[in-house]
């Protein structure tokens, strides 16, 4: 949904900020005024933008009071002009709308939809909708419907997707499928769709078979196996397994690896026990993800218990870069731990990968330790750089010292030239 991030932290206090331009009698003889009660009083003519403290909250009375009254609404919007400051007369529109919205909402969405497009009939019509999307979410989509493509009107359709989907998704759900084909059509029905995936899980699965190949149906798949897998696993797996293969991979990993954030022992049973392949791989890695986020050492030593191959090394890569993370130096003692073995020399290599950028002088000290010398060499080549782009002249000193033939030191100290 698209986000108007300056005018957001002014909207609390629109009513404020629009009466700290205080309306006062106006000096000249012709102008106009309209009598709000209470001693209050709205000028047609000119505005003084400046109040004392106990101006202002006369002011506020005056808002107060003209939000009971739609004619003196209408009028007060007339003036906005007058408020210098754009970012405050855009609160005080829209503090305005949403009151004419409670009196009269037909009436406020008809008077946003004449306005000329930009940034403030966006917010206008976010304003009024906000007001209107749970008492009146029919004129909304009414309203959504008639507009013709433009940003306000895809604003429009979103704050109401995105509300009404929450309070009535059947409705919700018709409403969207009813508007004309475009962007605005694909908005409201993914931001519904997810709402559904996590409401009724059975019912977004037939929404995915009806869908063509492509990025919205992808996107759905993959939204409704998070979902299922968190709720309901088995589930999801039933449904997963009537997809074809390339969404199928699609649908295991993502409901494997939101699985494992409630039980990642049996998620990664399961994962262990799938048919050897692409699949596999990708759910045994969104349990690795999901695990090591959580007990990073027991995801290690699940990890080790994979057969050794591309699968043990991409899970040992994965849990030491999220463990590094949280507790540096814990990777670091496991990894120095590990029986010698190219395991080992795997383990060590992706601490000095996840430390190196950080903290150079660290990961200096474990690149010896790798006993794979193409391995080892690579990992002194990355810490060299980083080394020397924060602290050259204590990389030089440790490039000097190192035990390694002349023509590797050459190539280090290469990486430590500068202009």
């Amino acid at each position: 949904m698209s986000k108007h991030i300056p005018f957001l932290p002014l909207a609390l206090g629109a009513a404020i900020g629009f009466c700290a331009h205080a309306f006062f009698f106006s000096k000249e003889p012709a102008a106009a005024q309209i009598n709000l009660g209470n001693n209050a009083t709205v000028v047609q003519g000119n505005f003084k933008t400046r109040s004392s403290g106990v101006q202002t909250q006369a002011a506020g009375n005056q808002m107060q009071a003209a939000a009971e009254d739609l004619a003196k609404i209408k009028m007060a919007l007339k003036h906005l002009n007058d408020i210098a400051d754009l970012n405050e007369r855009t609160a005080a529109r829209n503090t305005l709308l949403r009151r004419w919205a409670n009196l009269d909402g037909q009436g406020a969405l008809q008077s946003v939809s004449e306005m000329d497009e930009g940034e403030a009939k966006v917010q206008a019509m976010s304003a009024v909708a906000g007001v209107l999307v749970n008492s009146e979410p029919h004129l909304l989509a009414q309203q959504a419907s008639a507009l013709s493509g433009s940003r306000s009107s895809r604003e429009l359709i979103q704050n109401l997707a995105n509300s009404w989907a929450q309070s009535d998704i059947q409705s919700a759900l018709t409403w969207a499928n009813q508007l004309p084909d475009g962007i605005g059509k694909k908005d409201a029905l993914a931001i519904i769709r997810f709402q559904l995936a996590k409401q009724n899980p059975e019912q977004t699965s037939a929404e995915i078979s009806q869908l063509p190949a492509g990025d919205a149906r992808n996107s759905l798949i993959s939204n409704l196996a998070a979902q299922w897998g968190l709720s309901n696993p088995q589930s999801a797996i039933d449904w997963a397994n009537t997809l074809p293969e390339n969404e199928k991979k699609l649908a295991m990993s993502n409901l494997v690896g939101a699985w494992a954030q409630n039980d990642p022992s049996a998620a990664g049973t399961y994962a262990a026990q799938m048919p050897s392949g692409e699949a596999q791989s990708q759910a045994t890695m969104s349990v690795v993800s999901s695990w090591a986020n959580k007990n990073p050492d027991q995801t290690a030593a699940w990890v080790l218990q994979f057969p050794e191959g591309d699968l043990r090394e991409q899970g040992i890569r994965e849990v030491v870069g999220i463990w590094t993370l949280s507790d540096s130096k814990s990777v670091q003692n496991w990894a120095e731990g590990l029986p010698e073995s190219s395991t080992r020399d795997i383990a060590l290599k992706s601490y000095v990968d996840s430390i190196g950028y950080w903290s150079p002088d660290k990961a200096a000290a474990v690149t010896g330790l790798i006993d794979d010398s193409q391995k080892r060499e690579q990992s002194m080549e990355a810490t060299t750089r980083f080394w020397a782009e924060i602290d050259p002249k204590s990389a030089q000193n440790w490039v000097a010292r190192l035990n390694v033939s002349e023509e590797f030191r050459t190539r280090l100290q290469s990486l430590l030239s500068t202009d």
